[in-house]
């Protein structure tokens, strides 16, 4: 029975260093197998195939927030959120090849997030002692989980006391709201610069591919002959196409913060300004989608471009931030990016969200009052 149990552990150790190390399509079942120093026909008395054994580690850590979030315990709402917070901060410590695991999971296999998604919300349930709506849900957990990948991924340190005192007490101080501004349609598209170079055609090519297939399922030569190129085009340009992926990421990152800018109105208070930027970032995802798809999937396949992007927006948020309650300029930034984040994963992918003015509507009122039992 020790020898059994030893092979099933060589083979989820290894398969869990190699899906945190590497993507998903480029580990095999003989890799695992001989990073376990087992047979491949081992393997597969244990687990059916590749998925089998992903789905596995992701499995663990799902059981890990079920069990924890069931176990929150607290006379108040406020203990309990100190103990859903450390929850969070602690998976990060102990199950960092999990998350790497988790994000990829995330992405290509979209009901783990709907697994996930719901032991949130039953773990906040638990917190407030009460159902939780959608909109609480994205404040606090779409605002927690992102801030926790940050500090995971990206070394962007942050302390429970001040998270939790924004989840209580708010962001913004009290500012009216004139939501006909807010959703003012009279949007300006950034001009269009004609794209006549090489690299201009291959990265529009790159865009289209990407967002169709996903980075993964095209090659090289499919970018190349999309733009109606030789393949040594390609190589003037990029060394890899992990290069051509990352000078997209970034491509992205700048027409996005310039539809913002366009569209951002002098004449709102800095409250209506951050409600604005959220509709108009979802307005502009919605008609761009392979935008968000390229990005999500950068996430996990170079991290690099992808802590870049989100940095830019940071400074963004940090250098446009006033009538806030809260010094930590930084922290307040990343958690209204990880609001609009995961409101874009809830409209866009998981189709959770049909109506995302309601969504801002409601979640103006937390951005200045935070959120009680």
């Amino acid at each position: 029975m020790k020898k059994k149990t030893d092979t099933l552990d060589k083979l989820l150790e290894a398969s869990r260093d190699l899906f945190s190390k590497k993507w998903y399509e480029t580990v095999s079942v003989a890799e695992i197998c001989r990073e376990a120093g087992v047979s491949n026909g081992v393997f597969y008395r244990y687990f059916k195939n590749k998925k089998s054994i992903f789905e596995y580690q992701v499995d663990e850590l799902l059981t890990y927030f079920e069990r924890e979030f069931n176990n929150i315990r607290g006379i108040t709402a406020e203990d309990r959120l100190e103990k859903f917070l450390d929850i969070v901060i602690q998976s990060g410590d102990r199950h960092r090849q999990h998350i790497t695991i988790f994000r990829e999971a995330q992405y290509r296999f979209p009901e783990f997030e709907k697994r996930l998604r719901k032991m949130y919300i039953i773990g906040l349930s638990r917190v407030f002692n009460r159902e939780i709506s959608e909109t609480e849900y994205l404040f606090v957990a779409g605002a927690v989980r992102f801030i926790n990948i940050r500090y995971i991924f990206n070394s962007k340190e942050y302390k429970n006391e001040i998270l939790k005192n924004i989840i209580i007490n708010g962001i913004f101080e009290e500012l009216e709201v004139d939501f006909s501004k807010v959703f003012s349609e009279k949007l300006e598209e950034p001009d269009m610069i004609e794209c006549k170079t090489s690299r201009c055609k291959l990265i529009n090519a790159g865009i289209k591919l990407f967002g169709e297939k996903g980075y993964y399922n095209v090659n090289i030569y499919d970018i190349t002959k999309e733009a109606g190129y030789a393949v040594g085009t390609f190589y003037i340009y990029f060394n890899s196409k992990e290069e051509f992926l990352s000078s997209i990421v970034d491509i992205i990152s700048k027409n996005t913060r310039r539809f913002l800018s366009l569209n951002s109105k002098e004449t709102l208070n800095r409250l209506e300004k951050e409600l604005r930027g959220i509709y108009l970032f979802l307005f502009f995802f919605s008609h761009n989608k392979s935008y968000y798809e390229i990005v999500r999937e950068a996430e996990f396949v170079v991290n690099e471009s992808a802590k870049r992007y989100y940095d830019n927006f940071e400074r963004g948020y940090q250098n446009n931030l006033d009538s806030i309650k809260i010094e930590d300029k930084s922290l307040i930034a990343n958690f209204l990016m990880g609001f609009s984040h995961y409101l874009g994963i809830e409209k866009l992918f998981l189709e959770n969200v049909t109506d995302e003015k309601v969504i801002i509507k409601e979640v103006s009122d937390y951005f200045k009052n935070g959120i009680k039992e």
